[in-house]
């Protein structure tokens, strides 16, 4: 009977070791997958950082593209209306001053 007990107490002890490395186990996995995803979340920041540099670009370079129309136009605009200081824009259809009076 002592064998038995002494049987027994081992195979529980087996038991608790198996029980522990696959404990061991899962919480390698986790940790492996909490890094993994640490990982996915530094590229995505990384480009994210990239594709803001980019539009921060391209709205400058509208900017800049935007003030030179701009200034084109209100270069035109001064020759515009001193060609046409006589006529007065109307719109379509609306009736002209002389009906008017």
């Amino acid at each position: 009977m002592d064998i038995e007990a002494q049987l027994l107490h081992l195979t529980s002890r087996v038991e608790v070791l198996e029980t522990g490395v696959r404990i061991t186990d899962g919480i390698m996995a986790t940790m492996i997958g909490i890094t993994q995803v640490t990982d996915d979340v530094t590229q995505l920041r990384n480009e994210i950082r990239q594709d803001l540099a980019a539009l921060r670009d391209e709205v400058a370079g509208l900017r800049r593209h935007m003030a030179e129309q701009y200034c084109r136009i209100q270069l035109k605009l001064p020759r515009t209306l001193n060609s046409s200081e006589t006529e007065t824009p109307r719109a379509p259809g609306s009736p002209s001053p002389e009906t008017l009076t």
